[in-house]
């Protein structure tokens, strides 16, 4: 089971036009946090695990905090779901909190991955074992896309401000779209599609933001 905890919380800060609560976690349930969603994520699928843990269950992340971690996460070198449990673990309590967060998502897959290897190596021709990895990557496959969209309306039609404004959900739509469609259906390289659209999105929401009347609360109360 993944431990909760919605309980250590502290002041919190704005991020664009979401207010994000700055949360207090101990090191020890930072590791076993990412330990559990390491261990739980069978057949890929880990950062809609991360997402559902810190955005949807505890709040820790907004939306776009969490997107952009995400976006990040993908075109620096490396793993993805590793770049973003470490930029998720420092945004949590800084550097140690990062190597923790990786240590977390690494230690038990790693450990299950040597054994589940060994027997793979005895039964993989087994109708049952080739069944089992097809299913598992088509389930991580549907999680992935059901996390896109749950986290792609949010953006699209936030709670806070700039929400009613048309133009900024039509751009949001747009440029998610854009992007689906030149890497998901395309396969063009992630890297020079994220930079290229980046600045629009950024573009986007800035004049989005700049259009929010004076003087009244982002949040709805």
């Amino acid at each position: 089971m993944i431990p909760e905890n919605r309980q250590e919380v502290s002041s919190g800060r704005t991020v664009g036009a979401e207010t994000v609560v700055a949360p207090h976690v101990g090191l020890i349930e930072l590791f076993l946090l990412f330990s559990g969603l390491g261990l739980s994520s069978f057949g890929g699928g880990v950062a809609a695990w991360m997402h559902r843990a810190f955005v949807e269950r505890r709040g820790w992340l907004g939306e776009r905090e969490f997107g952009a971690a995400l976006a990040f996460g993908r075109i620096m070198p490396g793993a993805n779901v590793v770049n973003l449990a470490v930029l998720i673990g420092q945004r949590m309590r800084g550097g140690i909190g990062a190597v923790a967060a990786a240590m977390g998502l690494l230690a038990g897959p790693s450990l299950v991955a040597i054994g589940l290897a060994v027997a793979y190596r005895h039964f993989s021709e087994t109708i049952v074992v080739q069944a089992a990895l097809e299913g598992t990557a088509v389930a991580a496959a549907g999680l992935l896309i059901a996390t896109g969209v749950t986290s792609g309306t949010r953006i699209a039609r936030p709670k806070a401000k700039p929400r009613g404004n048309p133009a900024y959900a039509i751009g949001a739509i747009a440029v998610m779209a854009a992007v689906f469609v030149a890497i998901g259906v395309l396969r063009l390289p992630t890297l020079p599609i994220v930079v290229g659209v980046a600045p629009v999105s950024i573009a986007l929401a800035y004049f989005a933001a700049r259009k929010r009347p004076a003087g009244k609360p982002d949040d709805r109360r």
